[in-house]
């Protein structure tokens, strides 16, 4: 079911609200939850303000649930579109459960179970972000825009694709660096290029900060396309 000009009756509108206020939250949420992660891995600000800095990881990626939480009224008989959104709720409040273990591995930085904890914390943001991309997808094919439609199925698979590499890249790595004597050829890869601090940030800006920005021109696309269709309709 699309929501064109002739349905956009009284009882769709406070739905389509809350869509655009949730689609919102998750536009301002995902860089907020992202500069908080990294700063509570690698910065001793969480605790200069201690406890607000154990606070604020669960903030911010409870504030991501929120905007998905606010989405779950739009549409709810359309169920491969409930499904999507259940999936991404599932894995975000996944994310919240374990936000609070960036603070505690960056306190006790050995505690082998802390740093576990923090590492599938972000396997489990990179497979948030394909859900978030396919449900926006369907969220974008139950609108009037062509353009968004269009827009949001071939983004959505260009971030899938460049999010799914991430993984896989870490999981060669971490495969080779448990081997005891490595081949010559991963030997010199290891040592001359995934040892350079370039090569991270080369990493991160290709398969982390791309799909993210690009999610979240999806998120604003999303939002200006419904607000365009409720106060432009001319019914």
């Amino acid at each position: 079911m699309k929501v064109n000009e002739t349905n956009t009756q009284p009882d769709l509108l406070p739905s389509l609200a809350r869509v655009v206020h949730g689609t919102s939250v998750l536009f301002w949420g995902l860089p907020f939850a992202m500069v908080i992660s990294i700063m509570a891995t690698v910065s001793n600000w969480t605790d200069a303000v201690w406890p607000l800095g154990m606070l604020l990881p669960p903030v911010a990626f409870g504030m991501l649930w929120y905007g998905l939480w606010l989405l779950r009224s739009f549409q709810p008989q359309e169920r491969i579109w409930q499904e999507a959104l259940g999936e991404v709720k599932l894995l975000g409040l996944f994310n919240l459960g374990l936000s609070p273990f960036l603070h505690w591995h960056h306190r006790a930085p050995d505690e082998l179970g802390f740093a576990n904890a923090v590492w599938l914390l972000a396997l489990v943001s990179v497979f948030y972000l394909i859900s978030l991309n396919k449900m926006l997808s369907r969220l974008a094919a139950m609108l009037p825009d062509e353009t968004l439609r269009v827009e949001s199925k071939l983004f959505s698979r260009m971030n899938c694709v460049l999010l799914a590499v991430a993984p896989i890249v870490f999981g060669l790595f971490h495969l080779i660096s448990l081997l005891d004597e490595p081949p010559e050829l991963l030997h010199q890869l290891l040592n001359t290029v995934v040892s350079q601090p370039w090569f991270y940030m080369v990493f991160v800006l290709a398969f982390m900060l791309i799909p993210l920005s690009m999610t979240m021109s999806l998120l604003w696309k999303t939002k200006e396309s419904i607000l365009a269709s409720v106060f432009h309709s001319p019914h």
